[in-house]
């Protein structure tokens, strides 16, 4: 106390004790209890001793000191009455639950009552748990449901959301209010992990503590999970901060990432989802979905469990092997599998966000992620990088310091050129680097390759530096690119994963993500319709079951789950790449890979590749030279144009023919629900559309005039007239569709259910060695009158540039003009390379005739026209030369 007059709050004017403070490199210094002031009197009214607070102060230090050398130092200065190390202790709380220490091993594995000591979670932040439902009435989970008050039991929409009387929850599944379990009560042992009642002296703890859960319940009445992705949409509608989803299956392509990515960023609400349990690196969906916080299952050793799934695109692991939770008559029960380690990560989750409530859901799966426990140690060498950041720590994520979490979230890998990445291309990866939790200070990022190593060689390592990067900001390598040689003996579309090791100071983290090399497939996203186009006859998608591809996105949407080209005659011969009795088949062979046509080019993106059908049961023997087209201007950004030049290499005439594309859309509704399609006569086009209100619509149209048009209706469920491709897809069914016309289908449910679209022309005769076009359009729309103008517009497009024989290669023909974007006067140079009547001529966007620029007899050699561009108002026109049988078609563009 003789000191006193010497202490202020940060600090104490003792000269021997600042010259020890800078020799020891303290960095902070002060009062813990500054608001305190000394006892007015030294004892109590019973003669005991009062204690002051008002003199103790706490350091920190920086200087290579152990603590007890740090403490002597202080102490040698004879002016405290004590200097004792700050101990910072490691609580643990124990819940009452009876079942936690005998039969819960996961909740001590990831230190959840030391964590609880910390945080209990808070009854605001709700879980929701898209399932097979819940058993509301049991005794450990139904005072931890979380109640919608604004919406009470009464028969009204009392909160005008559209759902009634969704006081507890609510069932997607059978579209009413009663969220209890059927068929497989998987949903209840889930509930129970992550929120069952904590502390109540019953049953089992849940993860989650006090944090409430939502039931949503995602299944039909035998359990079948058919409103999975609407489940994620309305738990995040309806407020859920974190979302468990223990379920899987197969890609839904863009519109399950959408609504991964609507609950992400529209509603800050973090998915969280299980890996799978394939015992392999099988990837399942929404768990690999970029946003997704993916989820792998451990044991009580720390060590994979033997059905869990892993791979490069787990982010984390939990506890899920023998778990001991809630279950149906009010019981419990012991069940295995990454179901169970999803709910854990999302009680988790929901304690991490009722602590930090200022997290995102992207920084609360960063701070689980950059907390969790390495277990690499415990596991074989085989699963490395493949079990994410570790096993979740609940106790570490909100005890540790804080620390940055860098991941790249914007890629930019590109080749240069086409950007179809192939043997010989040298790719470079730029990104844009984003942290998301406490500031870095000198970030260094390192490339290296851990799937694929023989199909690449590496050229530019790192490490690239990104400094010192802020919470939530971002830096990026545009000036330092990664660069990866694409080696000339490298397969087609191989899979090779990249990592990149993040480094600083103490701070050190790792992703992964994917790169698909020497591919046979472009991506084409130059209008309104983003799709992809193959070497092998699918269109959209190059694999089946769907991926690698795009789909066919319009409005950001996917409406496709699968499209591809069919060609048959009679007697079950047919060729496709569509489902067929076991899986889909694959009929064509790519004879030269598709590649992007860039000189001589009719449209803002021309490919061409040549296939056969060597790979069907039954060979037909063609040829097949397929080309696409796709313009941005504003009358043809919303389709894609199909044209194939089919050769008949075989023995004998080909006789009733038929040529088409199927498409399974699946617009809006998981799976196709609530779908119909239907035949307009006018434009030739078969299309399908969404029942409900504000949905897309998608077509296929024939464009060439080969042939007649048929098109045939299919309903991909039972209980129609027609052929039911998913109950087994015959050769036999196939001509069937291509050959007979049925219009309509989509009527067996009466808001519509899945459909699949055929389109085709024919019959044909195509005698040996003899060649046919046939063409199509796939279009997009917003409703039909809008798609009935694409396919308008698509059919003039078709009719000027592509019907006419395109010019040989071996032909000396050449057009040209220049310059080329004009202004003013600019020449159009011909070449012809023989003597006779020419017609050049000018058009528009939308196959207007604008001008005659050359018409008669012209000897062969070289001839240049001049045209005044002077007169033409900005834009895109064509200059088409015809010549004999030949036609060239040039684009010109008019800036002002």
């Amino acid at each position: 106390p003789q000191y006193r007059s010497l202490c202020s709050i940060e600090d104490i004017n003792y000269a021997p004790l600042k010259a020890l403070m800078q020799q020891m490199g303290v960095q902070s210094f002060g009062k813990i209890y500054p608001n305190d002031e000394p006892p007015i009197r030294p004892y109590n009214g019973r003669g005991e001793k009062l204690v002051d607070l008002s003199l103790i102060y706490e350091y920190t230090y920086t200087g290579n000191l152990s603590v007890q050398e740090a403490l002597d130092k202080i102490a040698s200065l004879g002016a405290f009455e004590y200097v004792a190390p700050h101990v910072i202790p490691k609580l643990s709380y124990v819940v009452n639950d009876p079942s936690v220490s005998s039969s819960q091993y996961h909740i001590a594995t990831i230190m959840a009552p030391q964590a609880w000591d910390i945080s209990k979670g808070d009854t605001s932040v709700v879980i929701g748990i898209t399932d097979t439902g819940t058993e509301p009435n049991h005794p450990d989970l139904k005072n931890n449901i979380a109640h919608n008050y604004a919406d009470k039991i009464d028969g009204i929409d009392n909160d005008g959301d559209g759902y009634k009387d969704n006081f507890s929850g609510w069932d997607v599944g059978m579209n009413d209010n009663d969220p209890t379990w059927q068929g497989d009560a998987h949903g209840v042992h889930c509930s129970g992990i992550a929120a069952a009642s904590t502390d109540n002296a019953l049953g089992v703890a849940g993860v989650g503590f006090k944090c409430k859960f939502m039931p949503v319940k995602i299944a039909n009445a035998s359990g079948s999970l058919i409103a999975s992705y609407t489940g994620i949409k309305y738990a995040a509608d309806h407020g859920c901060k974190v979302i468990s989803c223990s379920w899987g299956g197969p890609s839904s392509g863009q519109y399950g990432e959408d609504i991964v990515n609507y609950a992400t960023f529209n509603k800050n609400a973090l998915v969280v989802a299980a890996a799978g349990n394939s015992g392999d690196e099988t990837l399942e969906y929404p768990g690999y979905y970029p946003n997704v916080l993916g989820v792998a299952s451990t044991d009580a050793a720390d060590k994979k469990s033997g059905f869990s799934s892993y791979n490069y695109r787990v982010r984390i692991c939990a506890p899920g092997s023998s778990i001991y939770s809630t279950y149906t008559g009010s019981s419990y029960a012991t069940l295995s599998g990454t179901s169970m380690s999803t709910p854990c990560v999302a009680g988790a989750a929901a304690v991490v966000r009722s602590y930090f409530p200022g997290y995102s859901a992207s920084q609360t799966a960063a701070r689980l992620c950059a907390t969790a426990d390495d277990i690499y140690a415990l596991n074989s060498s085989t699963l490395k990088n493949k079990l994410g950041s570790g096993r979740v720590n609940l106790y570490r994520a909100l005890n540790d310091p804080a620390m940055p979490s860098v991941l790249m979230t914007t890629k930019n890998i590109t080749d240069g050129n086409d950007d179809a990445i192939v043997a010989t291309d040298t790719v470079q990866v730029r990104g844009i680097y984003t942290n998301f939790l406490a500031a870095t200070t000198n970030l260094t990022a390192t490339l290296t390759i851990v799937a694929g190593t023989g199909a690449v060689k590496l050229l530019t390592t790192g490490p690239i530096t990104l400094g010192a990067i802020p919470t939530l900001g971002t830096a990026n390598n545009n000036s330092s690119p990664f660069k990866i040689r694409i080696l000339p003996t490298a397969g087609l579309n191989v899979a090779v994963t990249c990592k990149i090791t993040y480094n600083d100071g103490t701070y050190t983290s790792f992703e992964t993500f994917e790169i698909v090399v020497n591919v046979d497939y472009l991506n084409v996203t130059v209008n309104d319709v983003a799709t992809s186009v193959t070497s092998k006859g699918m269109d959209g998608w190059n694999n089946s079951p769907p991926s690698q591809g795009l789909g066919f996105k319009y409005g950001g949407a996917n409406l496709m789950y699968d499209a591809g080209f069919m060609i048959g005659v009679p007697d079950s011969a047919v060729s496709d790449v569509i489902r067929g009795m076991s899986g889909s088949d694959k009929d064509f062979n790519s004879v030269v890979n598709i590649k992007r046509i860039t000189n001589g080019a009719v449209s803002d993106f021309d490919t061409e590749g040549f296939m056969n059908d060597a790979a069907a049961f039954k060979p037909l023997g063609v040829l097949i030279h397929h080309k696409s087209y796709a313009w941005s201007t504003p009358a043809d950004k919303k389709y894609i144009m199909y044209k194939y030049i089919i050769k008949n290499n075989g023995s004998s005439t080909l006789s009733n023919l038929f040529a088409g594309i199927a498409a399974d859309w699946d617009i809006q509704g998981s799976g196709g629900d609530s779908n119909r399609t239907s035949f307009d006569n006018g434009t030739k086009m078969g299309y399908t559309y969404y029942t409900k209100a504000n949905g897309y619509y998608a077509g296929i149209k024939l464009l060439s005039k080969t042939a007649p048009v048929n098109a045939y209706a299919f309903d991909n469920i039972d209980g129609g007239t027609g052929i039911n491709p998913n109950a087994g897809f015959s050769n036999k069914e196939k001509y069937i569709g291509l050959s007979t016309m049925r219009t309509d289908a989509g009527q067996i449910k009466p808001a519509g259910n899945d459909v699949l679209s055929l389109v085709s022309t024919g019959p044909i005769t195509l005698p040996v060695g003899d060649s046919v076009e046939v063409a199509f359009a796939l279009i997009a729309g917003d409703n039909l009158a809008d798609l009935k103008t694409s396919a308008i517009n698509a059919q003039i497009k078709y009719d000027l540039f592509t019907s006419a024989p395109s010019v040989r290669s071996s032909d000396s023909y050449s057009l040209r003009s220049y310059p080329n974007p004009a202004s003013g006067n600019t020449i159009i140079d011909v070449n012809l390379p023989q003597s006779g009547r020419i017609e050049l001529k000018l058009y528009n966007m939308i196959g207007q005739d604008i001008a005659t620029i050359a018409s008669g007899e012209f000897t062969s050699g070289r001839h240049q026209f001049n045209l005044d561009a002077s007169v033409l108002n900005g834009g895109v026109y064509y200059y088409q030369l015809i010549a004999g049988d030949n036609k060239i078609v040039r684009k010109l563009v008019v800036s002002k």
